[in-house]
């Protein structure tokens, strides 16, 4: 049975914020929908980005959702 998992594209919220003027994590995560606390936690890894987080992310910017996330699937036993 596979677990998959999300994460988002590395450099890519850092980039997004570049371009867009935007100066500040809690600015970035108003934008997407989302609280500065899971912003921060998703960047530093402590978190999986859920599929909300990076719908926002796909709406706030017009991108599609494979721009903005990595799927990685792991293998487990079955039990």
């Amino acid at each position: 049975m596979a677990n998959v998992k999300i994460r988002i594209r590395d450099g890519l919220i850092e980039r997004l914020r570049n371009m867009s003027g935007i100066t500040s994590d809690e600015a970035f995560a108003r934008t997407i929908g989302t609280s500065r606390s899971t912003l921060v936690d998703v960047k530093s890894g402590e978190r999986e980005p859920s599929l909300a987080f990076a719908v926002g992310i796909a709406q706030a910017f017009g991108l599609g959702l494979s721009e903005i996330v990595v799927w990685e699937s792991t293998e487990t036993a079955a039990a």
